[in-house]
């Protein structure tokens, strides 16, 4: 995958786990990430490199210093890592859900951005009201 996006500069690929829920799905939905340089900031959606060598998609929720990111998953409200820039290989430009390819700078998806990546306590009862209804299941 780093391969593909040094030599290409961008690459489309498909989810794998849960931690990107409500956005993205396992298995049904694609994510297009691009090559990008800083500035990185709050509530952009980076793949990157983990020290075992795992690569990770999650959201930007703090900049701590000029290169010195805190990433967390859509679906978590605990865990959030510690990632520097030199770890990041690629952010975001769009997502294919449900077949539909869907720009990061429409304006829905800036909102869900906004309010997802701003306030941890809103996410915690956003993500319960979707269990308890069961709408986290039928998308």
């Amino acid at each position: 995958i780093e391969r593909l996006i040094g030599e290409l500069g961008f690459a489309v690929l498909p989810t794998e786990g849960t931690s990107m829920l409500p956005l993205l799905k396992e298995g049904k939905d694609f994510v297009e990430v691009a090559a990008k340089g800083q500035p990185y900031k709050k509530g952009d959606v980076v793949l990157y490199k983990k020290n075992n060598g795992t690569l990770v998609l999650h959201r930007i929720i703090r900049a701590e210093a000029a290169s010195v990111f805190v990433v967390l998953g859509d679906h978590q409200v605990r865990g959030a890592e510690r990632v520097r820039s030199e770890q990041i290989i690629a952010s975001a430009e769009g997502f294919i859900i449900n077949g539909r390819y869907i720009d990061e700078k429409i304006r829905w998806y800036r909102i869900y951005k906004k309010i997802w990546s701003g306030n941890l306590i809103l996410r915690r009862c956003c993500l319960a009201f979707l269990r308890l209804s069961g709408m986290e299941k039928r998308r």
